[in-house]
């Protein structure tokens, strides 16, 4: 895919991965339209990025409403939509048994991606491509015993990935990308210690950061020949059993 003039959504594009996503998009030449919350501060720093080509919307990825306000929005100004990243996400360590927290999790991390992706396949008239960002916690035997709501959430995620792939492909390729530790707001309250530590678990010994999944969304993004993939970039945390 040429992404000259395309017009994609990003959600959770005030920080991180998703601000990474955005803007590396914009700099590829689409017209990038990206949600946030509460992150006022950092959705300006992603548009003063990004420039005329880029939109900010003000959406709560728990409330239905404003997620229909989104592609609305898509569908009043553009009329089409080519690409979508379902980026927004939270993580919350908490007690295995605390069905409130699960709850939250997946509507967050799992259910606002089903609307979202529902959305976007009504606009996509002419094919497109969905990426959904995941996690190394949600595939295969990886796990965290702090993070079990999250960790199930995206191994849904991996499985609506290759769903939605068989039921889309040829004319909307899906595929999904499984970061390990990215230096992100999501560790919050996280010293540069801390994050050197953390980063020591991987291979590579360091945190991986944003534009490096960013890279490798694009890569995605721009391929004709994937589908249903859930591409890991963990930095070998994986491979890090002993």
């Amino acid at each position: 895919m040429d992404l000259k003039n395309k017009i994609a959504v990003v959600t959770g594009g005030s920080s991180g991965i998703g601000q990474a996503i955005a803007i590396s998009l914009a700099r590829e030449g689409c017209k990038v339209v990206f949600t946030y919350n509460s992150n006022e501060k950092g959705a300006d720093e992603t548009l003063s990025k990004i420039g005329e080509n880029g939109i900010k919307f003000k959406a709560d990825m728990h409330e239905e409403k404003d997620l229909e306000g989104l592609f609305n929005l898509v569908k009043e100004r553009f009329g089409k939509l080519d690409i979508l990243v379902n980026n927004a996400g939270v993580n919350t360590p908490r007690d295995l048994f605390d069905t409130k927290v699960w709850r939250e999790i997946f509507q967050v991390n799992l259910f606002s991606v089903v609307f979202c992706s529902g959305k976007a396949v009504e606009l996509m008239k002419d094919g497109g491509r969905i990426l959904n960002i995941s996690s190394i916690f949600g595939e295969d035997k990886v796990s965290w015993k702090g993070l079990p709501a999250y960790g199930a959430s995206k191994a849904a995620i991996n499985h609506f990935t290759r769903s939605m792939a068989k039921n889309f492909t040829p004319k909307i390729l899906v595929n999904a990308i499984a970061p390990g530790y990215v230096k992100t707001p999501l560790w919050k309250g996280t010293t540069e210690d801390a994050f050197k530590e953390s980063g020591k678990e991987q291979l590579i010994e360091r945190m991986i950061q944003p534009s490096e999944i960013a890279e490798m969304a694009i890569a995605i993004i721009k391929s004709d020949a994937m589908t249903g993939e859930v591409v890991v970039v963990d930095g070998g945390l994986s491979l890090k059993t002993v």
